[in-house]
């Protein structure tokens, strides 16, 4: 009869748990800096494991007018490649929680 509480009460435990180690995966990927970049390394773009862009670097020979939309496709380059290192990062932190697992949200 007391066998269900005995299992709720894993439960409980292990989803303390989990919030835990997510706590700490979190608190990590705020130090975790990723960068991408374009056009052999002329423009970079770094960001956090929470997808926060912290620079983006613009080699001054490229700031020709002539040259804006060509930076402009460069820079979304170098964006979209840093934001999936960063997504890469995390993904890999978080399925030591989820057991490898593809879980909503983690």
């Amino acid at each position: 009869m007391f066998e269900g509480l005995k299992d709720v009460g894993k439960l409980m435990k292990q989803a303390k748990e989990m919030k835990t180690q997510m706590k700490k995966i979190q608190d990590e990927l705020k130090q975790v800096l990723v960068t991408g970049s374009a056009m052999g390394g002329k423009i970079e773009v770094t960001m956090t494991g929470e997808l926060d862009c912290t620079s983006v670097v613009v080699d001054p020979a490229l700031m020709d007018p002539k040259q804006a939309g060509l930076v402009q496709k460069a820079l979304k380059e170098a964006i979209n490649a840093a934001t999936k290192k960063a997504k890469d990062v995390a993904t890999q932190k978080l399925s030591v929680i989820s057991g490898g697992l593809n879980l909503p949200g983690m």
